[in-house]
């Protein structure tokens, strides 16, 4: 079945991210953990299409039970014209209701699975990151100490002398 096109792009952006995340991995651990969210996903996708296919007939069946429970609890609330005939659905087109269903909660299941692996890279991707930009001992030590100075000092002068804490014209 072609995908949406939510589908494509989210796809597209799991690719990405993925491929980016590669270059950005430079550890023994964050070379392991990328492997293994890939392995669990798709364990996990293996695992639903092999549920599918041995299960597909039975969840046909209560698909269709559903199809059938639904049709029956509507209820038309407006007048219906002497002419109008409420027919059943033939079972062909319950058969085709059902069968859509079914591997419309089989495509939904492999797609959560997708969006679960998105988001374990998201998080190591963000680890990465952070150790990339976390500063060395010298550098956290020192890392915006002049900075954190000359505000402290300029903002501390500028209101004592009661000046405004921005320049520029004022707003009236």
């Amino acid at each position: 079945m072609p995908l949406s096109t939510e589908d494509a792009v989210r796809e597209t952006h799991r690719l990405a991210l993925e491929g980016n995340l590669r270059k950005s991995l430079r550890t023994k651990d964050e070379f392991a953990r990328f492997k293994e969210i890939a392995e669990e996903a798709a364990e996990r996708i293996d695992a639903e299409k092999d549920a599918f296919r041995s299960t597909y007939h039975q969840r046909v069946i209560e698909a269709t039970e559903a199809v059938l429970r639904e049709h029956n609890q509507r209820t038309l609330n407006h007048p219906k014209p002497s002419w109008a005939i409420d027919e059943p659905p033939s079972a062909d087109k319950i058969d085709l209701f059902a069968r859509n269903r079914v591997q419309a909660d089989h495509e939904a299941r492999i797609a959560a699975i997708r969006v679960d692996q998105t988001h374990q890279y998201r998080k190591l991707r963000d680890a990465c990151h952070a150790r990339e930009n976390a500063p060395t001992r010298t550098q956290d030590r020192n890392h915006g100490r002049a900075r954190n100075a000359f505000q402290t000092a300029n903002q501390i002068s500028r209101h004592e002398l009661g000046l405004p804490l921005r320049s520029g014209p004022s707003r009236s």
